[in-house]
């Protein structure tokens, strides 16, 4: 869904500075200015300058967050990710983390070589929503069958 958003608000910023840049030509031309075609450069310059900067940001910003859900494994505590689902083993500032607890985290993906486990490392919690909005699943627990 990210990417969609990305992707939606880069096509209008691309398309609002190019119609600008075509109508300020088509205006200055109309008036007879002489530097029509530099203005219109200039936008459409400061068009391309824009839309790297907004996606160098995004593409950042998702590169050192984590929202999702904390949950505990045998290795500790665990982060499953709102955006795509995946699982990433927290390590770094972990203490003020609760388990059951969906929280947005700063640090940093990394992927071990080798490896298909995700780690996350916590730099910083930003924000702690509360309870997860959806229930985790926990292993039912059958008891045993009492004896006489």
């Amino acid at each position: 869904m990210r990417h969609y958003r990305i992707g939606v608000a880069s096509s209008l910023l691309v398309w609002s500075f190019l119609i600008t840049s075509a109508s300020a030509q088509t205006t200055l031309g109309n008036l007879g200015h002489p530097k029509a075609e530099i203005i219109g450069g200039a936008v459409a310059a400061g068009a391309g300058i824009a839309l790297v900067t907004f996606a160098v940001i995004e593409v950042q910003k998702s590169h050192h967050t984590l929202k999702g859900c904390v949950t505990t494994s045998a290795n500790g505590l665990q982060g499953i990710s709102d955006s795509d689902g995946k699982v990433y083993q927290l390590s770094g500032v972990t203490t003020n983390l609760k388990v059951g607890d969906q929280v947005r985290l700063h640090g940093s993906k990394e992927k071990s070589k080798g490896s298909a486990e995700r780690t996350f490392l916590v730099q910083e919690i930003k924000k702690d929503y509360g309870p997860c909005k959806a229930a985790l699943s926990v292993p039912a627990v059958s008891a045993a069958p009492k004896t006489p």
